[in-house]
C-alpha cells in the first residue's frame, strides 16, 4: 500500500471469486451444484485449513472428484455463478478511464476465461482442470497458488510496462493480500480477514460494485 492518490493509474487487477462474483470459491460452488460438497469435498478444505494437506493435495483431491465428467458440463455450471450488482457499470467506467483490466484468480479457468471474454479483460490467469477429448482426467494444472498472486501480478505489470504505483488491486480474502500490498491503490471488498482490511487503502462493504466508483482516486 502506497496511497498514491495522485498517480495516473493504468491497470486494475481483480480477484474473481468473491469479488466480481458473490461466491467466494468457484470450486465450492461447482461441488455444491453437483451435490459433492457437504460431507465430502468440504472435508478436503477442512484438512487444508488445518494444515494436514498441502495446497497441491487440496486441489488434486477436488479435481479427482470430477474425474470422468464432461468439462463442458462444469463450464455450464460455472457460468451460472451469480455476479455482484454493478459489475457492468464498474467495468464500463474503468474502460472509459483507459485502464487495462486483469484477473488473477486461484479459481478455475473455465470461469475466468469466460469472464475475460464477456467483459473484455486484457489479461487473466487461473488454474486449469485437465481433460482429454472433453473428459476430465481428475488432474489440475495449478498456476495461481492461493497466497502467491503477486508473482502473476508482476508478470502482468511487466507485460504492459506499468509500474506498481500505477496499479489498482481489488480483492476480498487473505489470498489477495500480497497483491493488495504491492498496489499503488488497493481496495478490500467485503474483506474476510482483518489483515486485508488493514492493508488496503479503501475498505468497502457493499454488494453493488457501482458504489465503489465515487470512492476511486481517478
Amino acid at each position: 500500500m502506497s496511497g498514491g492518490r495522485n498517480c495516473s493509474f493504468k491497470l486494475i487487477v481483480f480477484d474473481l471469486d468473491g469479488t466480481l462474483t458473490r461466491e467466494r470459491s468457484i470450486w465450492e460452488y461447482i461441488h455444491k451444484r453437483l451435490g459433492t460438497w457437504y460431507g465430502f469435498a468440504e472435508t478436503f478444505q477442512e484438512r487444508f485449513l488445518r494444515g494436514e494437506i498441502s495446497y497441491e493435495e487440496f486441489c488434486d483431491l477436488d479435481a479427482q472428484v470430477w474425474k470422468g465428467m464432461k468439462i463442458d458440463d462444469l463450464s455450464a455450471i460455472a457460468r451460472t455463478v451469480p455476479f455482484r450488482e454493478g459489475v457492468d457499470s464498474l467495468i464500463e467506467y474503468l474502460k472509459q478511464k483507459g485502464l487495462k483490466l486483469a484477473l488473477v484468480s486461484s479459481g478455475l479457468s473455465l470461469l475466468t476465461s469466460w469472464v475475460h471474454q464477456r467483459y473484455g479483460f486484457d489479461d487473466s490467469i487461473s488454474n486449469d482442470l485437465l481433460h482429454e477429448d472433453g473428459i476430465l482426467t481428475g488432474k489440475v494444472h495449478i498456476r495461481v497458488y492461493h497466497d502467491k498472486k503477486a508473482v502473476w501480478v508482476r508478470r502482468i505489470l511487466q507485460r504492459f510496462r506499468i509500474p506498481e504505483e500505477e496499479m489498482v488491486a481489488i480483492g476480498d480474502s487473505r489470498g489477495d493480500l500480497d497483491m493488495i500490498q504491492m498496489a499503488g491503490f488497493s481496495i478490500a471488498l467485503n474483506p474476510s480477514c482483518r489483515d486485508l482490511e488493514e492493508a488496503a487503502d479503501l475498505c468497502f462493504q457493499s454488494d453493488n460494485l457501482a458504489e465503489i466508483i465515487p470512492q476511486l482516486p481517478f
